[in-house]
């Protein structure tokens, strides 16, 4: 009777006991890691701050796994939160909807009610960052009920990411949630979210203009701060820095310290209220003109890289799709052919491996097909960039001075009516070089090698003198132009001399473009059988890490400057289709110098 009874009750305690062990292991924290999987988790959290999106989803998948055989689904389910956070951190707004998608699907499969808000907080963070400010505080109001107080850390972080979404809109709204944050933060104990929640209450002051608010604010952070505490977050000292020079009427140092940088914050409105409370309304203005234009221009490439992400994946489902009807049917006919003779049998192996064959092929052609698209996708992000600057700049002085002038409210005088028919001059030519160097490069695009119908006898030293001589007429600085030459006058090359002569006209160019003083030569040799056009100056030089990057399409060695970065890269298509190369020469310090190569029997 003893064993009988002996024997259930054993099986009780060990269910019991494996029960207890899952509990246990569903509620593990990061603070009762240890060993191995504090190893992992470590791992986990540098490629979340530093690592390549291919490192981080490779990596999370998985750590993810390891996870959820270990059972420990806290933080299963806050990897899946933070896989979302890093694909928003990197533009991914369609693959953080993905996420946000399967961890709301996983918490709700799991009734992991406890978990709730982290899905819904991430679709807060996805809409807040999408300038959907509506949707956004719906989210993260969501999240606060759900939440409760089981995780005080995120409570914190959403209440600044209220503040800092509403700062500008309802700025009294931002401050009541910051207060919030100062109060949990300081019942937690939290030395890092009580630094920033400082910070965030004295900047939202900074942006309203009210100094004595600022300062008190300004002072408690401070306080906090030389108290030494190791994790204090210093995240927003120089922007703090930059407001209390501000206020104190030292605009000039203000403005330094933002173009110093690591702000933490949009430096183009920090310097809009910097301009702001000095008085100075037009150059407000013109920054926030300024901040519009270059908003406009990010939405649009990061949208257009989401709906072309959308376009890949949905071409890749249905390619994945094909690939797995066509082996089902591969299947079916390998089932059908077994009953066959040996003839028939020998049949169906040579069309199953032509069928193969074929698939190989057509998977080729779709990974070929989607390498062009990504790169299609990058082209045309950059391209949007570029032109929506560089071509609605001149349109809208064009338009502004047209308008001017055609107006009976304002009186010009005929020097005024001149210089705005110079600026219209100069800016639709802007436009013009920029359309002209598209369609150029379209060309050279299409047309790889010149037929020797189309090449000339050409004398180098005119084409060279006649280059300097065109680009000396329209230059505007003071600027030396030289003309250096090794070669008798009668020396020639059969060669295409619009070519060669349109890719001298853009390295000169460019090289009096970036030339403040100094000189620009042109210089021609000829050396172990090949002619060589060396365009030398003394300007502001490439950067090293730009070297190898600087003969990319739309790639610019100074994005203040006019262009967008076609003048290298049509030039070395230009010398390539004539057989010949352009190249940067690296051991010149003194400023730039290209040497365009051509074969002297060309």
């Amino acid at each position: 009777m003893n064993k009988i009874l002996t024997l259930p009750f054993r099986m009780l305690l060990i269910v019991a006991f494996f029960a207890l062990s899952f509990v246990a292991y569903a509620e593990k924290t990061v603070a009762d890691l240890t060993g191995k999987d504090m190893e992992q988790y470590d791992k986990f959290r540098y490629l979340l701050m530093k690592g390549s999106p291919a490192e981080f989803y490779d990596y999370t998948e998985k750590y993810g796994r390891d996870l959820k055989e270990k059972g420990y689904m806290m933080l299963y389910y806050k990897l899946l939160s933070n896989k979302g956070f890093f694909a928003l951190r990197h533009n991914q707004v369609f693959r953080a909807i993905q996420f946000a998608e399967a961890l709301d699907k996983e918490v709700r499969n799991d009734k992991a009610t406890e978990y709730y808000y982290l899905a819904t907080g991430l679709y807060g963070d996805i809409y807040s960052s999408s300038h959907d400010m509506t949707r956004g505080e719906k989210y993260f109001m969501q999240a606060l009920q759900e939440v409760g107080d089981a995780d005080v850390k995120f409570t914190m972080r959403v209440y600044l990411r209220l503040a800092e979404m509403l700062c500008l809109k309802e700025p009294q709204k931002a401050l009541q949630w910051v207060e919030k944050s100062i109060t949990t933060s300081k019942r937690a104990d939290n030395t890092d979210y009580l630094s920033v929640s400082l910070a965030m209450k004295a900047y939202i002051y900074f942006i309203m203009g009210k100094q004595q608010e600022f300062s008190q604010a300004y002072l408690a952070y401070l306080e906090l701060r030389n108290m030494g505490k190791a994790d204090f977050n210093h995240r927003y000292d120089n922007i703090l820095e930059v407001a209390s020079l501000a206020f104190d009427k030292r605009y000039d140092a203000a403005i330094s310290k933002i173009s110093d940088g690591n702000l933490a914050v949009d430096s183009l409105l920090a310097v809009a209220r910097v301009y702001a409370l000095q008085g100075n309304v037009e150059r407000g203005f013109e920054v926030m003109k300024k901040r519009y234009i270059e908003l406009d221009s990010v939405y649009s490439a990061i949208q257009d890289v989401n709906f072309n992400q959308m376009a890949a994946e949905t071409s890749l489902i249905r390619s994945r799709e094909e690939a797995k009807a066509s082996k089902s049917k591969v299947k079916q006919q390998t089932n059908w052919l077994i009953g066959l003779t040996v003839v028939f049998l020998f049949v169906y192996v040579m069309g199953r491996r032509r069928l193969v064959k074929k698939i190989w092929a057509q998977n080729e052609e779709l990974k070929t097909a989607l390498a062009r698209a990504e790169e299609s996708d990058r082209m045309k992000s950059v391209f949007i960039k570029s032109m929506s600057h560089e071509i609605r700049t001149p349109l809208n002085a064009v338009a502004g001075f047209a308008q001017v002038i055609c107006s009976s409210d304002y009186y010009l005088s005929d020097s005024e009516k001149r210089d705005m028919q110079a600026r219209i001059s100069n800016n639709v030519d802007q436009i013009a070089n920029i359309i002209n160097d598209l369609l150029e490069l379209s060309k050279t695009e299409s047309e790889y090698l010149v037929k020797e119908c189309d090449k000339t006898d050409v004398w180098v030293n005119i084409i060279g003198r006649a280059v300097v001589k065109e680009v000396e007429g329209r230059q505007n600085t003071d600027t030396e132009l030289r003309f250096e030459t090794e070669l008798a006058d009668d020396f020639k090359i059969r060669t295409n001399s619009y070519r060669l002569k349109n890719a001298l006209k853009h390295l000169v160019d460019n090289a009096v473009k970036f030339t403040k003083q100094g000189y620009v030569e042109l210089r021609c040799e000829c050396k172990d059988g090949h002619v060589l056009f060396i365009v030398t100056d003394t300007g502001c030089g490439i950067k090293k890490e730009d070297q190898e990057r600087i003969f990319e399409v739309f790639q610019k060695g100074d994005d203040f400057k006019v262009g967008v970065g076609l003048g290298l890269p049509i030039s070395r298509r230009l010398i390539n289709s004539l057989g010949g190369d352009v190249t940067l020469d690296t051991s010149y310090t003194e400023g730039a110098r290209f040497i365009i190569s051509i074969p002297s029997g060309a």
